[in-house]
C-alpha cells in the first residue's frame, strides 16, 4: 500500500497537466504543482479558495450545471472549456475534465479535476477566426464590386445603344447587355450566399429567367414557364458563370424564335445532380422546332458558338432534339 501510494503521489505531482481533488462545495483539497503553475497560486493559497472564486462569471453557470448533473448521477464525467482568473488577475483558458469519486457505500467523496492550459490554442483559434472574417469581408467586397462594375458596363451599353440606328446592331448590343447582367447576377448571388464560394443554382435560374421574361416583355398568359430544379445543386463561380450564360442563350432563343406571334407555349428548365456528381441540364420548349438540317456547330450565330464553347469549358456533352419543339441536354461532372 505504501508503494502504491508513492506511485500515485509521483504520478499526481509530476503530471504534465493540472490535477486536483476538489470538495463537493468547490474548495481545493489537493493540487499538483502543474496546476499551481497554470494558476499562479501556491498550494496553500489555492486551498483557501474554491473553483467558483476563480472561474470567470460568464462560464460559472455552465460549470455549475454540469456539477449538478454529475451529482444527480445523470452523467459520469464531463469536459468543458472555461476561463480561470490567475493570481495576477489575468485570464487563462483551460480544458477541465471532471469525475466524481464515491465511497464504496455510495457516499460522495470529492471531484477529480484534470486541467489543461489551452490559452495558446485559443489565441490561435481567435486569430484564425479573425483572419477568416477578414477574408470573408474582402471576398464579399470583391463580389459586390464586380457586380457593380458589370452593371456599370451594362448601363454604358444601354446609353450607347441610344445612338445606334441599325436595328440589327441594336439587337446585338442588347443581347450583350443581357449576357453581362446574367454574369452580374451570379456575383450578386455569391455576395448574398452564406457559403461565399457557391450559390444555390436553382434560385439563380429562377431569377435569371424572370429577368429574361421581363426583358423580352413576355406575356405570361401566352408562354408558361416550368422550372424543375434540384435544390441540392450548388455551383462555384467557375461553373456557375458558363452555366448561366448557356441558360441565357437557350431561353433567349426560345423567347425569340420558338413562338411566332399569336402562338402559345411552354418553356421548361430542369437541373439534376446524381450520386456521382454528374449534373444534367435540360432546357426545352414546345415551339416550332428546328430546321431538319440544323447543326449548331456549323452556324455563325454568336449564341450557339457561345453554347458550344461554354459546354467545352465544362467538359460537357450536348444533345439537341428539334423535331417537336426543342430539347437541349447538357451533362457534365461537377468537380
Amino acid at each position: 500500500m505504501r508503494e502504491s501510494e508513492q506511485r500515485f503521489r509521483a504520478t499526481f505531482h509530476q503530471a504534465a497537466v493540472g490535477i486536483a481533488h476538489v470538495a463537493i462545495d468547490g474548495s481545493w483539497l489537493l493540487v499538483n504543482q502543474r496546476l499551481c503553475n497554470i494558476l499562479g497560486y501556491t498550494p496553500e493559497e489555492l486551498q483557501l479558495l474554491t473553483f467558483q472564486d476563480i472561474t470567470h462569471p460568464d462560464d460559472l453557470n455552465t460549470d455549475l450545471e454540469y456539477v449538478d448533473q454529475i451529482l444527480a448521477d445523470n452523467i459520469q464525467t464531463y469536459s468543458t472549456e472555461k476561463r480561470y482568473f490567475r493570481k495576477d488577475s489575468s485570464i487563462i483558458w483551460v480544458n477541465v475534465t471532471v469525475s466524481l469519486m464515491r465511497e464504496l457505500s455510495g457516499e460522495l467523496k470529492y471531484f477529480i479535476s484534470v486541467i489543461e492550459d489551452i490559452s495558446e490554442r485559443q489565441q490561435w483559434e481567435q486569430q484564425i477566426q479573425a483572419s477568416l472574417l477578414e477574408k470573408e469581408v474582402l471576398l464579399k467586397e470583391i463580389y459586390h464590386r464586380v457586380k457593380n462594375n458589370l452593371q456599370v458596363i451594362s448601363s454604358l451599353l444601354n446609353l450607347q445603344s441610344a445612338y445606334i440606328k441599325d436595328e440589327q446592331d441594336l439587337v446585338i448590343f442588347r443581347q450583350s447587355q443581357q449576357r453581362i447582367e446574367s454574369m452580374a447576377l451570379v456575383h450578386e448571388k455569391l455576395y448574398q450566399s452564406q457559403d461565399l464560394a457557391k450559390i444555390n443554382f436553382g434560385e439563380y435560374i429562377r431569377d435569371l429567367v424572370a429577368s429574361l421574361f421581363a426583358a423580352y416583355e413576355v406575356n405570361e398568359d401566352a408562354i408558361a414557364l416550368i422550372i424543375n430544379i434540384d435544390d441540392s445543386v450548388f455551383l462555384g463561380l467557375d461553373t456557375a458563370i458558363p452555366c448561366s450564360l448557356i441558360i441565357h442563350e437557350l431561353v433567349s432563343n426560345s423567347l425569340k424564335y420558338a413562338f411566332p406571334t399569336g402562338r402559345n407555349g411552354t418553356i421548361s428548365i430542369a437541373l439534376k445532380k446524381d450520386h456521382k456528381n454528374q449534373v444534367t441540364l435540360v432546357a426545352s420548349d414546345d415551339g416550332i422546332g428546328l430546321p431538319s438540317n440544323f447543326n449548331f456547330k456549323n452556324l455563325a450565330s454568336l449564341g450557339w458558338l457561345l453554347v458550344d464553347a461554354l459546354s467545352n469549358q465544362l467538359s460537357g456533352n450536348i444533345n439537341i432534339q428539334g423535331a417537336m419543339g426543342v430539347e437541349f441536354h447538357l451533362t457534365f461532372t461537377l468537380i
